[in-house]
C-alpha cells in the first residue's frame, strides 16, 4: 500500500464557514432569550365548551422542591413553571364553581411539557367534592423507545461499576451488548452512547478507551432514546443520552463523602457538595479511580492492565427572577493506563501506555418569553487529548500517536405551544472541529502488510444543523412528533441530507395502552477519533462518508394493574457506508471504516414491576432478539480485510441474544435493601469463515452457508449473577449513612466476550469481583 505524509483539507470549508457565520449571527442575535431546561406548561379550560377559565390557580408539588409552589393563571388561562428538575409532580388546579383536578407527571430530561386541564363545573345538588388523579406509570404521549434512569436507580449499581458511564448503560438498559475495549453497542450501531449534555451534543466517544469520560454520579437524571427520535436529535443514534446534570439548587446545601474498594484494586473516592446563596447556585465534585482490570485484557487472567483517573465538575447558575436564568458548567478529566498484553506479549516486555484528557465548557442562558413561549441558547467547548506511549522492548510492533480535538460551537432553540394542539420547536446547532492527528508505525519484523509509516494529519471543518419538529395532537389519544432535520457536514468530506421525522403515539384508555411507530431518516458524520488516518490509509484512497440510514419501528406500551408496565419494540434498520471500527495491528489504535451497506432488526421486551410497597420489592426483566451485518465492498477509510460486492460479514458486536432480570427487596423501616440480578448473553460473532461449510454446534445458530455469504462460529453464551446489598442508616438525621457491599459474577466465570478480527486476540470478561462502598451525606 501506498502512504503518503500529508496534510488534509476539505475543498468545501468555505461552503461551511459562511453558513457557520449565518447561524451564528442568528444564535447571537436570539441570545438575549432561552429554554429553561425542563418546564410544565398548563392551560385550564371547562370541560364542556374548552374555554379558558381565567380564575383558576395551580398549585405544584414534588420532593424535588423545598415547598409547594401556588400561582394563579393569566388571563388567557395559562401559566408556567420553568427551570424545574426531572422527576415526579403533582399539579392540583382549583376554581370556583369548579371541581379541582389532580395530575401526576414525571418530568423528563429537558422535557418541556404541555398539559390542557379540564374541569368540571359543581354540580348544584352534589355537594360531594371529588379530586380526580391520573397516573404518572404510562405515558400516553409516548413516541419514542425510552428508559429513563435517576439517581435512584444509578445508587443501586457498585461504586466500582458506576465509575464509568457505559458500564451503567450495559447494565440498565435493554439491548445494550458488551463488546472487544470495553465498548457498549445499542442495537446494532457501531457507534453507541451519543451524550447530550443539558441539550448540548458533543463527537467524541464517550467510550474510555478515547476520553476519560463523565461521572455518573454528577448526572440528575437521564434518558436514554433508542428509537423513534425528534428533529432536535442528530449526529449518533446508538442510544442518545439525554443528560440533565446536578445543581446546587437540587442539592439544597448538602452534600457527601463516598469511599470505595474491591478486589482487583477497583478503588474509588468523590466528594460533592452543593448549594445556594441568594439566587446562586453552586454545585462541586471532584472523584479518583483507580483498576488493576481497566479493559478487557485478552488473557484470562489480566497483564498490564492498570488504570486510574481523576475527574471534577463544577455548575454555577445564576436565577434573578422566574424568567431568566444562566448556567456555566465546567467538565475536566484525566485517565492513565496501560495497553492489555497476551502472555507472549508480556514475556517480550510490551508496556504501550495511554493519556487521556479531556476539558469541556458549556455556558447556557435560559429566559422564559411568555407563558406559551421558551427559547434556550448555549455556547460550548471542549478539548479531548489521547497520546499513546511507544513501548519499550525491541521486539514488538512499534506504534506512537498524539490525538487533539478541539470543539467549538454555539446552539439555539425556540418551543412554543400553539393552541390547543401544537407544540413547536424550531433549533440551530453549528459546531465547529480542529482536528490533529500525529502517528509513527513500525511493524519490525512482523509480517504483516501495513509497512513503516509516520504520519501528520491537521484538518478543520464541522457541521451546521435546522431543525424543526411539532409534537400535535391531531385528535383524542392521538400524539404525532413530526419534524425536518437539515445537516451540512464539512470535514475530510462534504456532504449534506435533509431528513425526515415522523413519530406517533395511540392511546387506548380502555386497557391502558399507547402503541407507536416511527420512521426516521439519520444522517451520521464520521466518527472524529483517527479520521484523518482511516482517509489517509483509505482502501482505494477514499476518505470516510457519512452514513445514512432509514430507520423503522413499531412498539406496544401496556400497563398491567397500577404497578405492572411491560413495553414491545421491534425495529429495522438500513444503512448506507455503514461504520465500523478497525484495529491497527493489535495496537488498541482504532480508525473508522465504511461498508456499503449495514442492516440491523430487533424485537426487544421490559418488563418493569414498580415497588409493591407492602412487600417491599421492585423488579425488572428485559431481552431482546437482535441481528447485524455490513456488506461489502469497504466503501471509505482503512480495513484490514477486502470484501467482494455483497459479501456479509458480522459485526464484533452481533450477539443474538441478551437478557438481564433482576429484583429488589427493600425494608423501609430499617432502611435494608437488597439486589438480586442476572445477565444473559448467547456470544458474539468468533470470525468469519467465507465458502465453506463449519460442523460446530454453535456456528449453527448463524444459518446456513450459501456460498456466497460467510457462516459464523460464536463465542460461547454466558449467564452471570450479581448480588448487591445495602443499608441506609440515620435517615432522618443530616448526617446519614449508606452501607453497601456487592459480589459481581458470583460464580467466577470468566468468558471470552469478544474477537474484534481474525488478526487481534479474544478478550476476556471480568471475573469475580468483591466491593464494598460508604456514603456520608451531610
Amino acid at each position: 500500500m501506498g502512504l503518503r505524509k500529508m496534510i488534509t483539507k476539505s475543498t468545501s470549508i468555505h461552503r461551511f464557514v459562511s453558513a457557520t457565520v449565518i447561524m451564528l449571527g442568528f444564535t447571537l442575535a436570539t441570545a438575549s432569550t432561552a429554554l429553561a431546561q425542563q418546564a410544565v406548561m398548563i392551560e385550564v379550560e371547562t370541560q364542556d365548551t374548552h374555554t379558558p377559565i381565567t380564575n383558576a390557580t395551580v398549585e405544584l408539588q414534588s420532593p424535588l422542591l423545598p415547598r409547594p409552589v401556588t400561582r394563579p393563571v393569566t388571563a388567557a388561562g395559562s401559566q408556567i413553571f420553568p427551570q424545574l428538575s426531572p422527576g415526579p409532580y403533582t399539579i392540583t388546579v382549583t376554581a370556583p364553581g369548579y371541581y379541582p383536578r389532580r395530575v401526576t407527571i414525571r418530568l423528563k430530561p429537558r422535557q418541556a411539557q404541555r398539559l390542557i386541564v379540564e374541569l368540571a363545573p359543581v354540580e348544584p345538588l352534589k355537594a360531594e367534592i371529588t379530586v380526580r388523579a391520573s397516573s404518572e406509570r404510562l405515558d400516553e404521549t409516548q413516541v419514542s423507545s425510552e428508559t429513563t434512569l435517576d439517581q435512584h436507580g444509578l445508587r443501586a449499581l457498585p461504586m466500582a461499576r458506576r465509575t464509568h458511564l457505559p458500564d451503567v448503560i450495559s447494565a440498565l438498559v435493554p439491548s445494550a451488548v458488551m463488546s472487544h475495549d470495553n465498548f457498549v453497542h445499542l442495537r446494532g450501531n457501531e457507534l453507541s452512547l451519543n451524550t447530550f449534555i443539558n441539550g448540548v451534543s458533543f463527537f467524541d466517544n464517550p467510550h474510555q478507551l478515547f476520553t476519560p469520560g463523565m461521572s455518573p454520579d454528577v448526572i440528575q437524571s437521564v434518558n436514554v432514546v433508542t428509537g423513534g427520535f425528534p428533529a432536535e436529535f442528530g449526529n449518533r443514534f446508538g442510544g442518545i443520552l439525554d443528560i440533565v446534570t446536578k445543581s446546587g439548587f437540587d442539592l439544597n446545601n448538602h452534600g457527601s463523602v463516598s469511599l470505595g474498594a474491591g478486589t482487583h484494586l477497583r478503588h474509588n473516592a468523590s466528594a460533592e457538595y452543593g448549594g445556594t446563596v441568594g439566587d446562586f447556585g453552586y454545585y462541586l465534585f471532584a472523584s479518583g479511580f483507580q483498576s488493576d482490570r481497566f479493559l478487557n485484557p485478552p488473557e484470562p487472567n489480566e497483564l498490564h492492565d492498570q488504570g486510574k483517573g481523576l475527574r471534577s465538575f463544577v455548575q454555577l447558575d445564576y436565577k434573578p427572577g422566574e424568567r431568566n436564568a444562566f448556567h456555566f458548567l465546567v467538565m475536566a478529566g484525566g485517565t492513565n493506563f496501560q495497553i492489555p498484553d497476551t502472555l507472549e506479549q508480556a514475556e517480550r516486555g510490551r508496556d504501550f501506555f495511554q493519556e487521556n484528557r479531556a476539558q469541556t465548557g458549556i455556558f447556557t442562558w435560559d429566559h422564559v418569553v411568555s407563558a406559551n413561549g421558551l427559547l434556550r441558547t448555549s455556547l460550548y467547548g471542549r478539548l479531548a487529548q489521547a497520546k499513546l506511549l511507544p513501548t519499550t522492548d525491541p521486539f514488538s510492533i512499534q506504534a506512537r500517536s498524539l490525538r487533539a480535538d478541539i470543539t467549538l460551537g454555539a446552539k439555539s432553540d425556540y418551543t412554543q405551544s400553539i393552541g390547543r394542539r401544537h407544540l413547536l420547536k424550531l433549533g440551530v446547532d453549528t459546531t465547529w472541529l480542529r482536528l490533529r492527528e500525529d502517528f509513527l508505525f513500525d511493524p519490525r519484523q512482523h509480517d504483516i502488510e501495513l509497512p513503516a509509516f509516520a504520519f501528520r494529519g491537521r484538518n478543520t471543518g464541522g457541521q451546521v444543523s435546522l431543525y424543526a419538529q411539532d409534537q400535535l395532537r391531531l385528535f383524542d389519544h392521538f400524539t404525532a412528533n413530526v419534524g425536518l432535520r437539515y445537516d451540512q457536514y464539512s470535514l475530510v468530506t462534504s456532504e449534506a441530507q435533509l431528513s425526515p421525522r415522523l413519530n406517533l403515539a395511540y392511546y387506548i384508555p380502555r386497557t391502558a395502552s399507547v402503541i407507536h411507530f416511527a420512521y426516521n431518516r439519520f444522517f451520521m458524520p464520521p466518527p472524529i477519533e483517527n479520521l484523518l488516518l482511516s482517509s489517509l490509509l483509505g482502501v482505494d484512497g477514499r476518505p470516510v462518508r457519512p452514513m445514512r440510514s432509514h430507520h423503522f419501528e413499531v412498539g406496544l406500551s401496556q400497563l398491567l394493574g397500577h404497578r405492572l408496565r411491560v413495553q414491545i419494540n421491534t425495529y429495522i434498520r438500513k444503512d448506507r457506508d455503514a461504520f465500523e471500527t478497525t484495529e491497527l495491528a493489535d495496537v488498541r489504535h482504532f480508525v473508522p471504516t465504511n461498508f456499503a451497506r449495514g442492516k440491523a432488526y430487533g424485537a426487544e421486551l421490559s418488563v418493569e414491576l414498580h415497588e409493591i410497597e407492602r412487600l417491599g420489592l421492585s423488579g425488572y426483566f428485559n431481552y431482546s432478539a437482535a441481528r447485524a451485518f455490513f456488506f461489502g465492498p469497504v466503501s471509505g477509510g482503512f480495513s484490514d480485510e477486502m470484501l467482494d460486492v455483497g459479501q456479509r460479514v458480522l459485526p464484533a458486536f452481533d450477539q443474538i441474544h441478551t437478557g438481564r432480570a433482576g429484583i429488589t427487596w427493600r425494608h423501609r423501616r430499617s432502611g435494608l435493601w437488597t439486589t438480586w440480578a442476572l445477565e444473559y448473553g448467547s456470544g458474539t460473532p468468533l470470525e468469519a469463515q467465507t465458502d465453506e461449510r463449519v460442523s460446530s454446534d454453535a456456528s449453527k445458530q448463524a444459518g446456513r452457508s450459501d456460498g456466497t455469504h460467510p457462516l459464523f462460529e460464536r463465542l460461547p453464551q454466558h449467564l452471570i449473577a450479581n448480588i448487591y446489598v445495602g443499608i441506609d442508616l440515620f435517615r432522618r438525621e443530616r448526617h446519614r449513612v449508606s452501607l453497601q457491599f456487592s459480589v459481581e459474577n458470583i460464580t467466577n466465570r470468566v468468558f471470552a466476550i469478544a474477537k474484534e478480527s481474525e488478526f487481534t486476540p479474544r478478550q476476556f470478561s471480568p471475573p469475580r469481583f468483591f466491593s464494598g462502598s460508604i456514603k456520608i451525606h451531610f
